[in-house]
Protein backbone atom coordinates (compact mmCIF):
# COMPACT_ATOMS: atom_id res chain seq x y z
CA UNK A 1 0.00 0.00 0.00
CA UNK A 2 0.78 3.23 -0.76
CA UNK A 3 2.53 5.33 2.12
CA UNK A 4 -0.64 7.20 3.71
CA UNK A 5 -1.38 7.41 7.50
CA UNK A 6 -4.56 7.40 9.54
CA UNK A 7 -4.71 11.47 9.58
CA UNK A 8 -4.85 11.11 5.45
CA UNK A 9 -8.13 12.04 3.85
CA UNK A 10 -10.70 10.69 2.10
CA UNK A 11 -11.31 11.03 -1.07
CA UNK A 12 -15.12 10.76 -2.52
CA UNK A 13 -15.91 12.10 -6.09
CA UNK A 14 -18.80 12.50 -7.83
CA UNK A 15 -19.65 13.95 -11.50
CA UNK A 16 -21.65 16.44 -9.53
CA UNK A 17 -22.95 16.93 -6.75
CA UNK A 18 -24.61 13.70 -5.83
CA UNK A 19 -22.06 12.72 -4.25
CA UNK A 20 -22.67 14.84 -1.32
CA UNK A 21 -25.71 12.54 -0.30
CA UNK A 22 -22.49 9.87 0.00
CA UNK A 23 -20.23 12.06 1.98
CA UNK A 24 -22.49 13.44 4.70
CA UNK A 25 -23.06 9.57 5.83
CA UNK A 26 -19.60 9.11 6.00
CA UNK A 27 -19.15 12.62 7.83
CA UNK A 28 -22.34 10.79 10.24
CA UNK A 29 -20.56 7.75 11.06
CA UNK A 30 -16.75 8.68 10.98
CA UNK A 31 -16.90 12.14 12.27
CA UNK A 32 -13.61 12.68 13.28
CA UNK A 33 -12.24 12.01 9.46
CA UNK A 34 -10.76 13.95 7.18
CA UNK A 35 -12.77 14.60 3.71
CA UNK A 36 -11.90 15.93 0.03
CA UNK A 37 -14.55 16.09 -2.36
CA UNK A 38 -14.67 16.34 -5.88
CA UNK A 39 -17.96 17.37 -7.97
CA UNK A 40 -17.23 17.60 -11.69
CA UNK A 41 -20.09 19.96 -12.21
CA UNK A 42 -18.53 21.16 -15.65
CA UNK A 43 -19.13 18.10 -16.91
CA UNK A 44 -22.27 16.53 -15.39
CA UNK A 45 -24.40 14.45 -15.89
CA UNK A 46 -22.36 11.36 -16.91
CA UNK A 47 -25.08 9.22 -17.44
CA UNK A 48 -25.50 10.13 -21.20
CA UNK A 49 -21.48 9.65 -22.16
CA UNK A 50 -19.63 6.50 -23.22
CA UNK A 51 -18.00 4.16 -21.16
CA UNK A 52 -14.34 6.10 -22.60
CA UNK A 53 -15.37 9.34 -21.59
CA UNK A 54 -16.12 8.28 -17.85
CA UNK A 55 -13.34 6.30 -17.54
CA UNK A 56 -11.51 9.15 -18.79
CA UNK A 57 -12.91 11.45 -16.60
CA UNK A 58 -13.21 9.40 -13.82
CA UNK A 59 -8.80 9.25 -13.66
CA UNK A 60 -8.48 12.96 -14.09
CA UNK A 61 -10.43 13.24 -11.13
CA UNK A 62 -8.30 10.26 -9.02
CA UNK A 63 -5.32 11.93 -10.17
CA UNK A 64 -6.32 14.88 -8.31
CA UNK A 65 -7.22 13.14 -5.19
CA UNK A 66 -3.92 11.21 -5.28
CA UNK A 67 -1.90 14.12 -5.46
CA UNK A 68 -3.73 15.00 -1.90
CA UNK A 69 -2.19 12.13 -0.77
CA UNK A 70 -5.58 10.25 0.20
CA UNK A 71 -5.72 7.04 2.11
CA UNK A 72 -8.99 5.71 0.33
CA UNK A 73 -11.48 6.80 -2.28
CA UNK A 74 -15.33 6.70 -2.95
CA UNK A 75 -16.33 6.86 -6.01
CA UNK A 76 -19.69 8.25 -5.07
CA UNK A 77 -21.35 8.04 -8.66
CA UNK A 78 -22.87 5.05 -10.02
CA UNK A 79 -22.04 5.69 -13.87
CA UNK A 80 -17.84 6.11 -12.92
CA UNK A 81 -19.23 2.98 -10.67
CA UNK A 82 -20.22 1.08 -13.26
CA UNK A 83 -17.33 2.49 -15.90
CA UNK A 84 -14.73 2.75 -14.04
CA UNK A 85 -14.05 1.53 -10.76
CA UNK A 86 -11.64 -1.40 -11.87
CA UNK A 87 -9.92 1.24 -14.09
CA UNK A 88 -9.44 2.96 -10.62
CA UNK A 89 -8.05 -0.01 -8.52
CA UNK A 90 -5.35 -0.38 -11.03
CA UNK A 91 -4.27 3.33 -10.60
CA UNK A 92 -3.59 3.22 -6.72
CA UNK A 93 -3.06 1.04 -4.00
CA UNK A 94 -5.40 2.36 -1.67
CA UNK A 95 -8.76 1.32 -0.71
CA UNK A 96 -11.60 1.95 -3.63
CA UNK A 97 -15.20 1.57 -2.87
CA UNK A 98 -17.74 2.11 -5.39
CA UNK A 99 -21.50 2.36 -4.37
CA UNK A 100 -23.04 -0.68 -6.40
CA UNK A 101 -21.73 -3.30 -4.50
CA UNK A 102 -23.39 -2.09 -1.40
CA UNK A 103 -26.86 -1.26 -2.62
CA UNK A 104 -26.89 -4.97 -3.57
CA UNK A 105 -25.64 -6.16 -0.37
CA UNK A 106 -28.74 -4.15 1.62
CA UNK A 107 -31.10 -5.81 -1.28
CA UNK A 108 -30.09 -8.71 -0.73
CA UNK A 109 -30.06 -8.61 3.22
CA UNK A 110 -33.61 -7.06 3.51
CA UNK A 111 -35.24 -8.67 0.48
CA UNK A 112 -36.75 -12.25 -0.40
CA UNK A 113 -35.45 -13.86 -2.90
CA UNK A 114 -39.18 -13.63 -4.70
CA UNK A 115 -38.82 -9.83 -4.40
CA UNK A 116 -39.65 -7.64 -7.16
CA UNK A 117 -36.52 -4.65 -7.24
CA UNK A 118 -36.88 -1.28 -9.62
CA UNK A 119 -33.17 0.25 -10.72
CA UNK A 120 -33.71 3.95 -11.40
CA UNK A 121 -30.54 5.47 -12.85
CA UNK A 122 -28.94 7.08 -15.35
CA UNK A 123 -28.80 5.31 -19.26
CA UNK A 124 -24.94 4.85 -18.52
CA UNK A 125 -25.12 2.53 -15.39
CA UNK A 126 -27.88 0.63 -16.30
CA UNK A 127 -26.47 -0.12 -19.92
CA UNK A 128 -23.55 -0.98 -18.64
CA UNK A 129 -24.86 -4.01 -16.98
CA UNK A 130 -23.94 -3.46 -13.68
CA UNK A 131 -25.93 -4.28 -11.37
CA UNK A 132 -27.39 -7.18 -12.74
CA UNK A 133 -23.73 -8.81 -13.18
CA UNK A 134 -23.05 -7.50 -9.18
CA UNK A 135 -26.08 -9.07 -8.30
CA UNK A 136 -25.27 -12.30 -9.40
CA UNK A 137 -21.96 -12.29 -8.28
CA UNK A 138 -23.62 -11.47 -5.00
CA UNK A 139 -25.99 -14.64 -4.81
CA UNK A 140 -29.03 -12.38 -5.16
CA UNK A 141 -31.90 -14.05 -6.50
CA UNK A 142 -34.88 -10.59 -6.47
CA UNK A 143 -35.92 -10.16 -10.23
CA UNK A 144 -34.44 -6.53 -11.34
CA UNK A 145 -36.04 -4.13 -13.30
CA UNK A 146 -34.77 -1.30 -14.89
CA UNK A 147 -36.01 2.59 -15.34
CA UNK A 148 -33.13 4.65 -17.36
CA UNK A 149 -34.43 8.34 -15.77
CA UNK A 150 -31.90 11.14 -18.08
CA UNK A 151 -33.62 13.88 -16.65
CA UNK A 152 -33.48 13.06 -13.12
CA UNK A 153 -29.74 14.77 -12.54
CA UNK A 154 -29.88 17.61 -14.52
CA UNK A 155 -33.13 18.71 -12.60
CA UNK A 156 -31.40 18.48 -9.00
CA UNK A 157 -28.40 19.91 -10.25
CA UNK A 158 -30.16 22.90 -10.42
CA UNK A 159 -31.90 22.79 -7.66
CA UNK A 160 -35.55 21.35 -8.51
CA UNK A 161 -35.81 18.28 -5.64
CA UNK A 162 -40.21 18.49 -5.07
CA UNK A 163 -42.61 20.99 -6.96
CA UNK A 164 -44.89 20.02 -10.39
CA UNK A 165 -42.33 19.14 -11.95
CA UNK A 166 -40.49 17.19 -10.69
CA UNK A 167 -43.93 15.14 -9.71
CA UNK A 168 -44.47 14.56 -13.23
CA UNK A 169 -41.41 13.63 -14.32
CA UNK A 170 -41.03 11.64 -11.59
CA UNK A 171 -44.65 9.63 -11.95
CA UNK A 172 -43.86 9.20 -15.82
CA UNK A 173 -40.53 7.40 -14.65
CA UNK A 174 -41.75 5.19 -11.64
CA UNK A 175 -45.20 4.29 -12.97
CA UNK A 176 -43.84 1.24 -15.15
CA UNK A 177 -42.18 0.12 -11.84
CA UNK A 178 -45.33 0.12 -10.01
CA UNK A 179 -47.30 -1.87 -12.71
CA UNK A 180 -44.61 -4.37 -13.03
CA UNK A 181 -45.02 -5.22 -9.42
CA UNK A 182 -41.81 -3.52 -7.60
CA UNK A 183 -41.39 -3.67 -3.80
CA UNK A 184 -37.89 -2.88 -3.39
CA UNK A 185 -36.77 0.54 -5.08
CA UNK A 186 -32.93 1.06 -5.76
CA UNK A 187 -31.83 4.52 -5.97
CA UNK A 188 -29.25 3.90 -8.41
CA UNK A 189 -27.60 7.02 -8.97
CA UNK A 190 -26.56 9.43 -5.51
CA UNK A 191 -28.61 12.30 -7.04
CA UNK A 192 -31.95 10.51 -6.43
CA UNK A 193 -31.52 10.09 -2.54
CA UNK A 194 -32.55 14.25 -2.75
CA UNK A 195 -35.97 13.31 -4.73
CA UNK A 196 -36.61 10.70 -1.71
CA UNK A 197 -39.07 13.05 0.27
CA UNK A 198 -41.01 12.94 -3.20
CA UNK A 199 -40.71 9.43 -3.81
CA UNK A 200 -41.88 8.54 -0.44
CA UNK A 201 -44.69 10.42 -1.10
CA UNK A 202 -46.01 9.39 -3.85
CA UNK A 203 -44.93 5.90 -3.96
CA UNK A 204 -45.52 4.95 0.06
CA UNK A 205 -45.37 1.25 -0.94
CA UNK A 206 -42.05 1.16 -2.37
CA UNK A 207 -39.30 0.04 0.12
CA UNK A 208 -35.66 2.39 -1.14
CA UNK A 209 -32.43 1.06 -0.82
CA UNK A 210 -29.95 4.24 -1.10
CA UNK A 211 -26.22 3.35 -0.93
CA UNK A 212 -24.97 6.50 0.73
CA UNK A 213 -25.34 4.39 4.36
CA UNK A 214 -24.25 1.26 3.26
CA UNK A 215 -21.20 2.62 1.76
CA UNK A 216 -20.13 4.86 4.63
CA UNK A 217 -20.15 1.26 6.57
CA UNK A 218 -18.48 -0.51 4.15
CA UNK A 219 -16.08 2.01 4.52
CA UNK A 220 -15.46 2.18 7.70
CA UNK A 221 -14.83 -1.14 7.81
CA UNK A 222 -12.35 -1.29 5.25
CA UNK A 223 -10.51 1.50 7.08
CA UNK A 224 -10.82 -0.87 10.32
CA UNK A 225 -9.33 -3.24 8.60
CA UNK A 226 -6.33 -1.67 7.11
CA UNK A 227 -5.81 0.12 10.45
CA UNK A 228 -6.35 3.88 8.77
CA UNK A 229 -8.98 5.11 10.59
CA UNK A 230 -8.41 8.27 12.73
CA UNK A 231 -9.16 7.65 16.13
CA UNK A 232 -10.19 11.58 16.79
CA UNK A 233 -9.65 15.04 16.75
CA UNK A 234 -11.95 17.81 14.50
CA UNK A 235 -12.73 16.53 10.95
CA UNK A 236 -11.27 18.87 7.63
CA UNK A 237 -13.81 19.33 5.11
CA UNK A 238 -13.02 20.52 1.54
CA UNK A 239 -15.05 20.54 -1.25
CA UNK A 240 -14.03 21.45 -4.98
CA UNK A 241 -15.69 21.80 -8.14
CA UNK A 242 -14.77 22.33 -11.87
CA UNK A 243 -17.50 24.77 -12.36
CA UNK A 244 -18.93 26.81 -9.66
CA UNK A 245 -22.62 27.78 -9.46
CA UNK A 246 -25.48 28.98 -7.53
CA UNK A 247 -27.11 25.52 -7.57
CA UNK A 248 -23.27 24.30 -6.09
CA UNK A 249 -23.05 26.89 -3.51
CA UNK A 250 -27.21 26.20 -2.56
CA UNK A 251 -26.69 22.09 -2.38
CA UNK A 252 -23.29 22.92 -0.39
CA UNK A 253 -24.87 24.88 2.35
CA UNK A 254 -27.79 22.43 2.04
CA UNK A 255 -25.74 19.41 3.28
CA UNK A 256 -22.99 21.14 4.98
CA UNK A 257 -23.43 24.54 6.16
CA UNK A 258 -20.94 26.09 8.73
CA UNK A 259 -19.05 22.91 8.26
CA UNK A 260 -16.58 23.37 4.87
CA UNK A 261 -13.12 24.41 5.24
CA UNK A 262 -12.64 24.84 2.04
CA UNK A 263 -14.61 25.53 -1.13
CA UNK A 264 -13.68 25.76 -4.24
CA UNK A 265 -13.11 25.98 -8.01
CA UNK A 266 -10.23 23.19 -9.22
CA UNK A 267 -9.07 23.10 -12.85
CA UNK A 268 -8.13 19.08 -13.43
CA UNK A 269 -5.86 19.69 -16.49
CA UNK A 270 -2.63 20.11 -14.66
CA UNK A 271 -3.73 16.46 -12.88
Amino acid sequence: MAQVAPENSIGVFDSGLGGLTVLREIHRLLPQENLIYFGDTARVPYGNKSAATVIRYSKEIVQFLLARNVKAIVVACNTASSYALETIKQMTDVPVIGVIDPALRALVRTASPQAIAGLIATRGTIQSGAYPAALQRLGGKQKLVTQPCPLLVPLIEEGYTEGLVCELIVRDYLEPLVRQGVGYLILGCTHYPLLAPLIRRLYPQFHLIDSAEETAHELAAVLANASLNRKEGTARIELYVSDMTESVRMLKDRFFAGKVDIFTEAQLAEY
